[in-house]
């Protein structure tokens, strides 16, 4: 088979459930990212043969992409700003929106000389932590999560990306038994109610991480209030606590925030949806 034929076998094989422009794109990954092979290869030597163990990905790759397995947990990586994440079934799949969050606090720190302290609190595949500590320099990142694998995966993508992350285990149901006074708090914890799930789709459903994703619809904000627990004791004074959000709780959470007395800003996603806050102590 050449990479071309490998091309044609994609999108005959999938067309039915995917657009011809996601098909290319997925193709194109998996030879860039897996096959390590210029993609340029598909235009100039398009008659370039792949190896046995190539044609072999490409069928398995097929057979996943047939029952809606996501593309990064099949070639194993997920692209976030400007990094490469390596990513498995444990860790929620970097989004865009959490992309925007990230944005946010470095608009707001960029420049900034002081050496603050910020922690990103359930860093998952590390990729808020990781690009916090790739482009604010100055600052001290810490990254907690419960889950060894979780830290090591974690960890291996700091390494990868050149940066350092003090990353550590640590419930976050005993949240306030950590000591760590801190200037900045950023999370995107589990925020998706269970009645939502109906209107999502398999490859979310089926294989990313529920316990990342979903909250008891009985206490949609209990992890937003543990944060705030947390940081009832421990934010400095000055410090911003940054939060995704699901639109959906935006005015059960205000007023939850409000009883922490904090000021709250809002940012709109992509979407047109209240997707992020930022939270600052009243005066």
């Amino acid at each position: 088979m050449t990479i071309i034929d490998g091309k044609n076998f994609f999108l005959k094989s999938l067309k039915k459930i995917y657009s011809v422009e996601e098909v290319s794109y997925y193709y194109k990954i998996i030879v860039s990212e897996v096959f390590k092979r210029n993609v340029s290869q598909l235009a100039l030597n398009p008659n370039s043969n792949l190896k046995k163990s190539e044609c072999v990905f490409l069928n398995k790759a097929v057979k996943d992409l047939l029952v809606e397995r996501p593309i990064q947990y099949i070639i194993r990586k997920a692209f976030f700003r400007s990094l490469t994440l390596n990513v498995n079934e444990k860790v929620l799949i970097p989004r865009q929106e959490t992309e925007e969050l990230v944005n946010w606090i470095i608009e707001d720190f960029h420049g900034n000389s002081n050496k603050n302290k910020m922690i990103d609190i359930g860093t998952g595949s590390g990729c808020i932590a990781i690009s916090l500590a790739k482009e604010l320099k100055n600052n001290m990142i810490y990254g907690l999560d419960n889950d060894d694998a979780i830290l090591d995966l974690a960890k291996q993508n700091s390494k990868n990306n050149n940066v350092y992350v003090n990353f550590f285990r640590k419930d976050i149901n005993f949240l306030n038994s950590l000591n760590l006074k801190i200037d900045v708090v950023v999370s995107n914890p589990p925020y998706v109610l269970k009645e939502e799930k109906k209107n999502m789709r398999l490859n979310v459903l089926d294989y990313e991480p529920h316990k990342a994703i979903f909250v008891e619809d009985e206490d949609p904000l209990k992890f937003y209030r543990l944060i705030l627990d947390y940081a009832k004791l421990n934010l400095k004074k000055s410090g911003l606590i940054y939060f995704e959000i699901n639109p959906l709780l935006f005015n059960e959470l205000k007023k939850l925030i409000y009883q922490y007395n904090f000021k709250i800003k809002q940012r709109i996603d992509i979407f047109g949806k209240i997707r992020m806050l930022r939270l600052q102590r009243s005066l």
